[in-house]
């Protein structure tokens, strides 16, 4: 087991969410995180990125990718995003930058973005790409296939050939203004999967499924007997009663879904990762704690019967805090996962486990 201490947030790059682990093409390792405020959602957040050199023992300053406004910061490129209005687009001149997923394939890293005016409105997805392993970056561009008030979660590929790019949904309404968190959006969030021959599209949409209330965060893996399996998060009504992930399954490749049930696996309400190895394995890294917000230990849990049980729960650390939003990714040799997750929501941590055989 290797962990380091990637970056303290301190203000103006205070709040610290959203970390996700990836290995550049040249070999360096990056986090990719949400910074910028105090807090998570506000204007001044945006995307900024941690190098690692030495595989994971040092870590660069943060490094910012994509922002609003001018900052004494590394330069960023200039965003001409609009957002739908019902008198037509309006420029952005007041808006934040979030993340929730970072690809790297043949030789491009690609973040899926979410900008919105700091309130977690009418937020339209983007994408912004690097042909030289984060070094620069290309302007941020419209991600059309889905709506607003969409986001993309971890990208999944096929047994079959097929890439899958699970998402969350919530109604887009009249007023622009609204949050998702008071106009009742909230309440009843619709989750899906895009499918695709290459990870770039042409995406096409199965049917979508009415999610869990809240943040309806979703992963999707396979079983050995080519059946889909998506898991999704969801939060506790009153913020006191257990909670649990939800399960749905989908036999026709993706298409269609069968409706949610409950997991029995615990969760708080929170972020949590799936990863299918190549014998049949799936390991889940997530937070086994049914008490809503209560996001310790952090867990690695193993399965060898496509999730009918874990005959593997790992704690990782349960270092008193909220240890949270864990993302990353399984070595080449399928022995070793790295990952990053957010201590407290101010700083930013990595960690290397080898995976139990």
């Amino acid at each position: 087991m290797k962990a380091t201490h990637v970056y303290k947030g301190h203000p103006p790059i205070h709040c610290c969410c959203d970390t996700t682990w990836r290995r550049l093409p040249n070999g360096d390792q990056a986090i990719f995180f949400l910074t910028g405020g105090r807090h998570e959602p506000e204007p001044g957040n945006f995307v900024a990125m941690c190098r690692s050199r030495d595989e994971g023992k040092s870590w660069s300053p943060p490094h910012c990718i994509v922002r609003n406004d001018p900052h004494p910061l590394p330069p960023q490129p200039t965003v001409t995003l609009n957002e739908a209005r019902p008198e037509g687009p309006r420029p952005l001149t007041s808006w934040a930058v979030t993340l929730s997923e970072v690809v790297v394939h043949d030789g491009v890293v690609t973040v899926y973005l979410q900008v919105h005016h700091g309130r977690f409105d009418h937020w339209q997805t983007a994408t912004i790409s690097s042909a030289d392993s984060g070094h620069t970056w290309g302007a941020p561009v419209s991600f059309e296939p889905l709506p607003r008030r969409s986001m993309i979660r971890n990208l999944y590929r096929t047994s079959w050939g097929e890439w899958l790019l699970p998402y969350q949904y919530y109604d887009v309404i009249t007023t622009p203004e609204a949050s998702v968190l008071h106009d009742g959006s909230h309440e009843r969030p619709w989750n899906g999967v895009l499918i695709g021959p290459t990870p770039n599209g042409p995406w096409s949409d199965g049917r979508r499924l009415q999610g869990a209330r809240g943040w309806a965060e979703v992963n999707v893996v396979e079983r050995r007997d080519g059946r889909l399996i998506l898991l999704s998060r969801t939060d506790s009504a009153d913020g006191k009663s257990p909670n649990e992930l939800l399960r749905s399954e989908s036999d026709d490749r993706g298409r269609t879904w069968s409706p949610f049930r409950r997991s029995g696996i615990p969760n708080p309400g929170s972020k949590f990762r799936l990863f299918r190895l190549r014998d049949g394995r799936i390991l889940l890294l997530h937070n086994p704690n049914p008490r809503p917000g209560d996001r310790n230990p952090l867990a690695l849990w193993v399965s060898d019967d496509d999730m009918e049980s874990w005959g593997v729960q790992r704690v990782i650390t349960d270092f008193p805090g909220k240890l949270q939003y864990p993302d990353g990714e399984v070595d080449a040799d399928e022995r070793t996962l790295h990952f990053a997750f957010d201590y407290n929501r101010h700083d930013v941590l990595y960690w290397q486990v080898e995976i139990p055989r």
